[in-house]
């Protein structure tokens, strides 16, 4: 079972088989290159988006080609952003066999990569769940779980120390679920006590202005802790993220 972490360098260490060019030996030879990916990617359906753009261009494929047909729907998961590891590996091979890329080397696969695929808060922890055994996998559960259906009242920590790895923390607005959007992350530790940098490491795959990549993990700070009663359906922890005070959480556990 890996930890959220390990989880996340999968990510950042897609290996995509190609066949490399030797121009000394004048020979050609399997092999690979490691590809990261590092944007955040949020599914636009809208005709015209941009994010409609990359998905065309990532699955746009042929109805005769046998390879394409038995690995499309896993490219087309990728292409949403709701993709594991796997997923976004074959997506680049397919970007490879079909020529969008017409010149391949590492360098032009992490470019077709930026410009057309990342992932999203929800693929990332959806996927994370589903590699520990937490949930089974389905095409539709990863690409239309959404980051405010992870808050259930009936999974929520109330007790800080009880917070463990892999719990997973769901955005709130006041003592409400945050949504359209809303934000999940998953815990890789947590200590109470204060700490300089942070006192709990989080993983996550964020729009957020201070994060770079926008797949990492960071330290939060714990900076207040609400209990649960008097209307807060679940304890919230108000964190520091990114040097920005404020946010909302409820701890959840799967």
């Amino acid at each position: 079972m890996p930890t959220p972490t390990e989880f996340m360098r999968q990510y950042r260490n897609i290996r995509v088989n190609v066949v490399i060019e030797d121009p000394v030996l004048n020979m050609s030879r399997n092999g690979t290159h490691v590809v990261e990916i590092r944007k955040y990617f949020m599914m636009d359906w809208a005709d015209g988006a941009e994010e409609r753009r990359d998905y065309d261009a990532v699955t746009r494929g042929s109805r005769d080609d046998g390879w394409f047909q038995a690995n499309k729907e896993r490219i087309r998961t990728a292409a949403m952003g709701k993709g594991a590891p796997e997923d976004y590996q074959l997506a680049l091979e397919w970007a490879v066999r079909s020529k969008k890329i017409p010149t391949v080397s590492q360098a032009t696969l992490q470019t077709y990569c930026d410009e057309h695929l990342g992932i999203d808060c929800s693929g990332f922890a959806t996927n994370y769940l589903i590699a520990c055994g937490k949930r089974s996998y389905s095409s539709n559960l990863v690409r239309n779980t959404s980051a405010a259906s992870y808050f259930s009242a009936s999974r929520a920590i109330n007790d800080p120390g009880r917070v463990q790895q892999g719990d997973l923390l769901v955005w709130m607005n006041g003592n409400a679920v945050k949504s359209n959007p809303g934000h999940v992350a998953v815990v890789e530790s947590y200590v109470a006590q204060s700490m300089q940098g942070g006192n709990m490491h989080v993983v996550e795959a964020t729009g957020a202005t201070g994060a770079n990549p926008k797949l990492l993990d960071s330290m939060y700070t714990v900076e207040r802790i609400i209990n649960k009663g008097n209307g807060v359906p679940a304890m919230i922890l108000v964190v520091k993220r990114h040097g920005v005070p404020g946010t909302r959480v409820a701890v959840m556990r799967y």
